[in-house]
């Protein structure tokens, strides 16, 4: 009966969020206190099964961005940029890429909330939208956040599981591993979804930019407070070297987030007594909506996984394949990629986990030829809707704060191309890989 009634609450978030109504917090609320009510779920489940560690990062770095904008960094970048290329179509492909490759060390909200306040900044003196950058920034750090051990939570816990070094996800018994079957289809896809950004929101404004052009050129003093700006840049060197190096000294994202927006808002106060900044910061940046949101997906999710709806489907499916690796994997990249578009990928994979050691028992083969599928079907998935990633969320949200509304299906028509091309190309080189090589 709670099996039928989580899929029931998964069919319901997707119908609601699909027709933009009610907002997405009480959509929220709504599968809390279901789950709770029901007693699907019991607190203290509810408590494991909610990623707090994130939710603490997302407001961290929230705030933490709104800092930067203040500090003059987001301004000296984009002007940095604007003197080398006006192109939209180049600036479009620059950051997207970018955000992918940083996406390879850092946590993928990490780096929606880095890159966001730049392409803003950007689509501002261009007069363009912002949309097509925002959401290309978080489709990249996705793709790109299974090619090492430390990018996505879905690679940690695979790398836990199969006891994974971190040049095993680059070469493993001598063949390219998710470094490789990731990273390629990304850069590939990032091209495509250049090319096919529409005319329209991509197209400058040619007034704009001709009464700008010589500002960008000639400015030399960008940034107002220097003292700013130093202090901005030492937290944020110190953020990104302790999430680059957070699993091996086992600090976490929440502790790294408070560490940095901490350090800056109490130099900001002690040495500068600026207190307007620090009051901005926290104002835009604690956004309970997306929390709230965030929060019910993570409790359905749980459940989902608890009740076992991902393991009897994927058992199911694959007892019909036989014995035949090529169709087993097959299946398992497909349905990883349909059950991470609606549901968060991490409880997804953990739950799989189990299903790949006995799929790959009985089979008699390298468990990890089986587990690759997996990840790279649970990493495709995650990029389709923007309820299937955490940095997808807030990409959405970013650009509803600033007056860009962005529907279920909006997100879908921008990410699918970029998504297929992701899949097919990674798929091959998977086949090519793991499956022909041996």
């Amino acid at each position: 009966m709670y099996g039928i009634l989580v899929l029931s609450l998964l069919i319901l978030m997707i119908i609601l969020v699909a027709i933009g109504k009610p907002s997405r917090e009480y959509i929220g609320l709504i599968l809390i206190i279901t789950l709770l009510i029901t007693r699907t779920i019991s607190i203290e489940e509810f408590i494991l099964y909610v990623n707090w560690d994130v939710l603490g990062l997302i407001v961290g770095m929230s705030m933490f961005s709104i800092l930067l904008e203040e500090s003059g960094i987001v301004e000296l970048v984009s002007i940095y940029i604007l003197r080398k290329t006006t192109s939209p179509r180049n600036i479009l492909f620059l950051l997207t890429l970018t955000a992918g490759l940083v996406s390879i060390a850092l946590e993928n909200v990490t780096v929606v909330l880095l890159f966001a306040p730049i392409a803003f900044n950007i689509a501002r003196k261009l007069g363009i939208k912002p949309t097509y950058m925002i959401i290309g920034i978080a489709l990249a750090s996705n793709m790109a956040g299974s090619a090492t051990m430390i990018g996505d939570p879905p690679a940690i816990i695979v790398a836990g599981h199969y006891d994974l070094s971190f040049a095993d996800f680059i070469i493993y018994n001598g063949k390219p591993s998710m470094f490789f079957i990731t990273l390629v289809p990304m850069i590939i896809s990032t091209y495509i979804y250049t090319i096919l950004s529409t005319h329209e929101e991509v197209e400058p404004r040619i007034g704009i930019i001709q009464a700008n052009k010589n500002s960008w050129e000639k400015t030399n003093n960008i940034v107002k407070d220097k003292s700013f700006l130093a202090e901005a840049l030492l937290f944020l060197t110190i953020k990104i070297t302790l999430l680059s190096i957070r699993e091996t000294i086992k600090l976490p994202l929440t502790l790294i987030a408070v560490i940095g927006v901490g350090g800056l808002i109490t130099t900001r106060i002690l040495l500068h007594r600026d207190t307007e900044s620090v009051k901005k910061s926290i104002r835009e940046g604690f956004d309970w909506k997306l929390l709230l949101f965030l929060i019910g997906v993570f409790a359905l999710s749980g459940a989902f996984a608890k009740y076992g709806l991902a393991n009897k489907f994927a058992e199911a499916l694959l007892k019909i394949s036989g014995d035949n690796i090529f169709i087993i994997t097959g299946i398992l990249i497909w349905l990883s990629v349909a059950f991470s578009a609606v549901i968060d990928n991490t409880p997804y994979v953990a739950t799989m986990i189990p299903v790949i050691d006995s799929i790959a028992e009985n089979l008699g083969v390298e468990p990890l030829r089986i587990a690759w599928a997996l990840l790279l079907g649970a990493t495709l998935g995650g990029g389709i809707t923007y309820i299937g990633a955490s940095a997808n969320l807030v990409a959405v949200r970013l650009l509803e704060n600033r007056g860009y509304r962005v529907t279920f299906t909006d997100f879908i028509k921008k990410s699918l191309p970029f998504n297929l091309s992701n899949l097919l190309v990674g798929w091959l080189l998977y086949i090519v890989f793991w499956i022909i090589w041996f």
